[in-house]
């Protein structure tokens, strides 16, 4: 039987347990996520503060670095560490370990510990509860087949888990089941945001599935990442269409990631100038 989503009670933050008026939703993408950066950067600097984050996979940790403090600075911050970013940071030495896990029939491909490291980096913080906001983690429980939900923890571990992409990085262990990529149930977690009764929705970015692109040639990674992206993206319902009565869903426009590989870090600037741009001209538009 697949698990019930589980909401953990925030005591070590302090956080309050009202409604909160606004969320800011982080779907998951890889390298994609860089986008996200600039539009949550237009929103703070716009006065529109979240009182809840919800994060998948990579949404997962930008939403973490901005509950320790979600201020436009911070989203500066947030843009200086991905600038540091590349393949190398995330994977680590690919080509020989990638050889030898093959050779050694192992879970995964890629070392984590490249990761987890940036991971730490990024939240230094001893437990999730401890952030300035409430910060919401999705996993996949890889036993127990279902959608798990983290508002407290290790940081480095639950984000960790929220990353994982199945066969590339090993699962964790997480309260005794191993867990992988929060994106194999949830990719866009707005369900969860509208779930605890937030007012505004902010998402981040418009959801575009791999159906938009038809790449020429794909080697056999190529191939599992994008029936694994087709998988995730084939239930997933237009955001706004998840608001109830007292709630709206507004799907905050970000940067063209049509053709880049979400392991590829080489147009960390362009997105995050794009997503910050295209934000900043949605809400003037809104406000006008």
């Amino acid at each position: 039987m697949a698990l019930l989503p589980r909401l953990r009670l925030l005591h070590g933050g302090g956080h309050a347990t009202s409604r909160p008026q606004v969320a800011f939703v982080f779907p998951g993408g890889g390298s994609l996520g860089a986008a996200q950066v600039g539009m949550a950067r237009a929103l703070l600097e716009s006065g529109i503060r979240p009182d809840v984050v919800v994060g998948c996979s990579v949404g997962a940790l930008n939403a973490a670095f901005l509950a320790q403090r979600p201020t436009a600075d911070q989203a500066e911050r947030l843009g200086q560490i991905w600038h540091t970013i590349n393949r190398h940071t995330v994977f680590g030495d690919t080509r020989r370990r990638t050889i030898t896990n093959l050779i050694m029939r192992s879970d995964h491909l890629y070392d984590s510990t490249n990761l987890r490291s940036l991971i730490a980096r990024c939240c230094s913080l001893a437990d999730l509860s401890h952030a300035a906001i409430p910060v919401h983690v999705v996993t996949t429980d890889l036993d127990n087949g279902g959608v798990r939900w983290w508002s407290s923890g290790k940081p480095t571990d639950v984000l960790l888990a929220s990353a994982c992409l199945p066969g590339l990085f090993a699962p964790v262990m997480l309260d005794g089941s191993r867990h992988v990529d929060g994106g194999v149930l949830d990719p866009v977690p707005v369900g969860r945001a509208v779930d605890l009764g937030a007012r505004t929705v902010y998402l981040m970015g418009e959801v575009v599935g791999p159906g938009a692109e038809r790449p020429d040639r794909l080697c056999a990674l190529d191939v599992l990442l994008r029936s694994f992206a087709i998988s995730r993206f084939a239930r997933v319902a237009p955001p706004e269409s998840l608001a109830r009565p007292g709630q709206q869903v507004v799907v905050v426009p970000g940067a063209d990631t049509r053709g880049i590989d979400i392991r590829d870090f080489s147009q960390t600037a362009r997105l995050m100038a794009e997503g910050y741009t295209a934000a900043k001209r949605f809400l003037a538009t809104r406000a006008a």
